[in-house]
């Protein structure tokens, strides 16, 4: 049941569309050119920094616009989670060049059909996201966001993960264009996908590899900034914990984590050419564990367990890898991330034990049908009833989580059989297509087919671990 907090904050949420939509909005002209906002195209996917990504303009478009909006990009905010549109199309609050507010918001509710391969016999329709924040910028150097989820997402409703009402609470200062500085509650620089904003996913879903492998948020500090042009950015940071994504209610996580990505644009030139948008990175984070139980594989959708959660202790590692592509009305995009916990003095004799072990890959593509160019979220170039259709999308991933084989003693000292601690594997496959009717309203239909390794240990072992879901989403963002 939705609580009258909720009901209004989803109120407000429909009144500022509708605000934005006509153009209303409470502002001050400034003396000078109002300088780029969270929410605006530049600005962060995810709540990172990220201006190489694949949602930002490529240098080879910064060189084409004049010397004045050069310097208005230089000046862009690093904090928002979502990419806007240039225009601004939701209310604000413009005071000169000191101060500058943003209403933030989204609401998603999914429909899923019957899977009776694993039980779900009929169809289900809940909320997913339901949340509401202000971004804003005061004197163009300090940006800040406020984010409240207002109920449960689907990484807390399934159980994959545990996480605290408030997403986002952070404050950037911007020293230089080379250095900037982050303190709060916001995500570890880790994983091209899980830094990409909920509202520019091309699937309804993260993949595996950023939703268990990679850390998510946590209270923490943080160093950024962009270098040679734009040509490469650097985030490292030291954060209390290792991020919700390894949290649950029985399992607590690592502490004391240290993360860092660095983000090269190899091929950035002053001559336009369809290569100049890759982008390839590297990302490490490493964290303390004290005698508790590591993380478990669960299935695409959170329907089933196929690597049980075992005592860890030592170091927890991940290392990751990333490219991104994208020129015209295509992109790809491919991750791939090792991670390893130790269990160091957890033999009989205090010897340590083999650590377990855990890969995970993927590979997607975008096309856009009606030809918007693709960086990040698609903007219609005709809005369903003004004119035109809206934006078509076709998107496709497939990729695989694997755990590796855990070494116990055995039965005759307690410990599970070799059976559930043999190596096994989820291999997925998303095909979907994308409708963004307008800036606010993108409706997602996915058929993801899953493929269990060990079907014993999958939510389908009588049709030999193969299962096939279907998903429709509907979003509404600010």
């Amino acid at each position: 049941m939705i609580n009258s907090i909720e009901r209004t904050s989803i109120a407000v949420l429909f009144l500022s569309a509708v605000l934005g939509a006509s153009g209303t909005g409470v502002q001050q002209p400034a003396a000078g050119p109002t300088p780029p906002q969270a929410g605006d195209p530049a600005a962060d996917r995810g709540g990172r920094p990220s201006p190489t990504t694949a949602d930002q303009p490529s240098p080879n478009d910064a060189k084409k616009k004049t010397r004045k909006k050069k310097k208005q990009k230089e000046l862009e905010t690093t904090g928002a989670e979502d990419v806007g549109t240039k225009s601004r199309k939701h209310p604000a609050v413009h005071v000169g060049d000191a101060l500058t507010l943003d209403v933030t918001g989204r609401i998603e509710t999914d429909a899923r059909l019957a899977t009776r391969a694993i039980g779900l016999d009929q169809p289900q329709l809940e909320w997913q996201d339901r949340r509401i924040g202000i971004k804003g910028t005061a004197y163009r150097k300090v940006t800040f966001e406020l984010a409240r989820e207002l109920g449960k997402d689907f990484e807390e409703s399934t159980g994959l993960s545990e996480k605290t009402a408030w997403r986002d609470a952070y404050v950037n200062v911007r020293v230089t264009k080379a250095f900037n500085v982050e303190a709060g509650h916001f995500k570890l620089p880790f994983g091209y996908e899980e830094l990409t904003g909920e509202t520019n996913l091309d699937f309804a879903y993260r993949s595996l590899a950023a939703r268990v492998l990679s850390p998510g948020r946590d209270p923490g500090i943080m160093t950024h900034g962009r270098l040679f042009g734009r040509r490469v950015e650097y985030q490292a940071g030291y954060f209390t914990r290792d991020g919700s994504n390894a949290r649950t209610n029985l399992t607590e996580g690592g502490h004391d984590a240290f993360a860092a990505r660095v983000v090269v644009m190899p091929f950035a030139a002053d001559q336009p050419r369809a290569i100049d948008s890759l982008q390839v990175g590297i990302a490490a984070a490493d964290s303390r564990l004290e005698n508790q139980l590591g993380i478990r594989g669960r299935t695409a959708l959170g329907d089933g367990v196929f690597f049980d959660r075992m005592y860890v202790n030592g170091r927890r590692r991940r290392i990751g890898l990333e490219a991104a592509w994208a020129n015209g009305p295509v992109s790809l995009s491919s991750e791939y991330i090792t991670f390893s916990d130790e269990r160091k003095g957890m033999g009989f004799s205090a010897e340590d034990l083999p650590g377990i072990g855990a890969q995970a890959w993927y590979v997607a593509g975008t096309w856009s049908l009606t030809g918007e160019r693709k960086h990040g979220r698609l903007e219609p170039r005709h809005d369903v009833g003004r004119g035109g259709i809206g934006a078509f999308e076709l998107a496709a991933r497939v990729e695989a989580l694997r755990f590796s084989s855990v070494s116990y003693p055995g039965l005759p000292f307690g410990f599970p059989s070799g059976v559930k601690l043999g190596t096994n594997a989820d291999h997925v496959t998303t095909i979907g297509v994308n409708w963004y009717v307008n800036r606010y309203v993108k409706l997602q239909n996915n058929i993801i087919f899953e493929s269990v390794e060990d079907a014993g240990r999958s939510p389908a072992p009588s049709a030999g671990g193969r299962f096939t879901s279907a998903v429709f989403r509907i979003q509404f963002r600010l």
